[in-house]
């Protein structure tokens, strides 16, 4: 890993070493002055650390392609719960239950339901950018510090949106395809221009991909993520044309070295000042003299079609080759079903994603109504990744209004390697199995313990799990078998086996008789958070 701390400080709450981080300074933005003074405070206030994971590769399963859909007989609690799993922010035990109660199509069409969006952080998202050239050293310092507390303030306001996430799939979305248009804040600088990023990954993460990719490639964050900002005919810079084509449409070995130039001639002349751009939604190109003076308005032969092609060009001519659907389909489904993906299945997904014009909402309902995403091998066959640990242990313990000290939340999602808004690089996270390491895995632990406790070893939060109010919502509170089963239920993406659920139900009981067991008993709050520390530290909670 990248940091230097050993796991005995790790253990101790000791803060990381000294940091590094693989997202470079871009010594032009804004302009060269400011770009300067911003590496003098990355030295007084280091950059998040990005741990290297390696990557552990997923084994194979043994699971039979089948292009059919999931029968109304099968489904049952087993199924219900792993679709819920798989889609929310980890659900509440009574969200488990009304979906085993109501029937697939119902419970996919709530998640796939739209969602009011929610309020901004602070009217400082809509701020306008600073005349730079008007100001001093010591005025530019301070809203360069203003920026870093407001993009902190960002990511703590989206992991309680993640905490708070509504019956929908629209915030694992958001953070799937904010993995999928890797953009980070250290190098945008402007929290205005990510806000707005965020603000458009939510609403078109189930909407047309082809408007959800334009809106990403001619916004102020990848503008400026990918330095297509200052992009000119005289300088085209391939950046964004490399990436655009391996990352986030087509793949590797599906174009030429010739395609990323032609592209990245088209990419000429988009501007911003880091809230706003010279792009046009409604003319599809660049607008005033920038554009007029530094866009290439010559020929360009692009994936064996010439003209003199602009950017959306470029990405309609990309939408109209059939490996798109593919290469989409296929991060879509190591996502939501599992790292090692199944060529046939996707294959018949992508024909949904092109038969529907790139139509998400319409590939997520054929991938979660269908026979082959609930196949038995893929129950817990995936790590949660780490969102869903932090925030989303959270909404499954029912917590509201959590606060804790400082950057509490943002320190821990450090340590487990997952800070939104600052991925590593422009690859995304690692993920998958890669999720638990030496480090990782401790912390995930002691966030349970923070939880029930209060204290974890690595902060405070001002407020713990109600276990008495959380086993109410459950089948029988006073049923101490009924609450081993439900509890396993919530935490675990198996079904128990006879053995575990007799040493589940001795930690509950304590050593009283199976008969004295009351959810008014003084004792049950402290019984029934024995037996969640022990569910929680079980290497079944780390998976779905």
């Amino acid at each position: 890993m990248a940091e230097t701390i050993t796991r005995r400080d790790f253990l101790s709450g000791k803060p990381m070493g000294k940091r590094t981080t693989s997202v470079k300074v871009d010594p032009h933005w804004p302009i060269p002055r400011v770009a300067k003074l911003y590496q003098k405070l990355l030295k007084q206030d280091p950059p998040f650390d990005h741990p290297k994971f390696e990557h552990v590769p997923s084994p194979e399963l043994d699971v039979p392609t089948r292009l059919g859909r999931l029968r109304t007989p099968d489904w049952d609690s087993i199924n219900s719960t792993h679709l819920l799993k798989r889609t929310l922010f980890s659900p509440t035990f009574t969200e488990l239950e009304n979906a085993e109660a109501g029937t697939m199509a119902q419970t996919i069409n709530n998640l796939l339901a739209a969602q009011t969006a929610p309020d901004p952080p602070d009217s400082w998202v809509t701020e306008p950018p600073p005349v730079w050239d008007s100001l001093t050293q010591e005025e530019i310092m301070e809203i360069l510090i203003s920026y870093r507390l407001r993009m902190r303030t960002l990511v703590k306001w989206w992991g309680m949106e993640m905490r708070k996430d509504t019956f929908s799939i629209r915030e694992n979305m958001t953070l799937f395809w904010h993995n999928h248009f890797a953009t980070s804040a250290q190098k945008v600088i402007f929290p205005q221009a990510m806000y707005e990023q965020n603000k458009i990954l939510r609403e078109h993460c189930l909407g047309d991909f082809r408007e959800l990719l334009r809106r990403i490639t001619f916004g102020p964050a990848m503008l400026i993520w990918l330095d297509s900002y200052r992009s000119t005919k005289n300088e085209p810079n391939e950046n964004f044309g490399r990436e655009l084509l391996e990352l986030f449409t087509m793949g590797v070995d599906t174009y030429t070295q010739t395609d990323i130039i032609e592209a990245s001639r088209a990419f000429t002349g988009y501007l911003t000042d880091g809230v706003s751009t010279n792009y046009s939604y409604t003319l599809r190109s660049g607008i005033g003299n920038y554009w007029n003076n530094r866009h290439d308005f010559e020929s360009k032969t692009f994936l064996g079609q010439t003209g003199t092609w602009n950017g959306d060009d470029i990405i309609d001519i990309i939408l109209e080759q059939d490996v798109v659907a593919n290469f989409i389909c296929s991060k879509i489904y190591q996502w939501f079903v599992y790292e090692n993906v199944d060529e046939t299945f996707v294959d018949s997904m992508a024909t949904v994603f092109r038969d529907s014009d790139y139509n998400i909402e319409t590939t997520m309902e054929y991938l979660l109504t269908s026979d082959h995403f609930y196949d038995v091998n893929f129950h817990g066959a995936m790590v949660r990744n780490p969102m869903t640990v932090l925030f989303g242990t959270m909404r499954q313990l029912e917590m509201d209004d959590v606060s804790a000290e400082g950057n509490y939340f943002i320190r821990i999602a450090e340590y487990l390697g997952m800070i939104p808004m600052f991925p590593p690089d422009v690859n995304g996270w690692t993920g998958y199995r890669s999720w638990l390491n030496s480090i990782t895995l401790p912390s995930r632990k002691m966030i349970t313990t923070t939880y029930l406790d209060g204290y974890g070893g690595l902060g405070m939060i001002d407020t713990t799990a109600d276990a008495v109010a959380l086993a109410q919502t459950m089948t029988d509170p006073n049923d101490a078998e009924k609450i081993v089963e439900d509890f396993a239920r919530l935490f675990s993406p198996f079904p128990l086996s006879d053995t575990l659920k007799t040493q589940l139900l001795d930690i509950l009981l304590d050593g009283a008789a199976i008969y004295d067991w009351t959810i008014s008993d003084a004792s049950a709050e402290g019984r029934l958070k024995n037996l969640m520390r022990h569910m929680m530290r079980m290497p079944e909670f780390q998976l779905i």
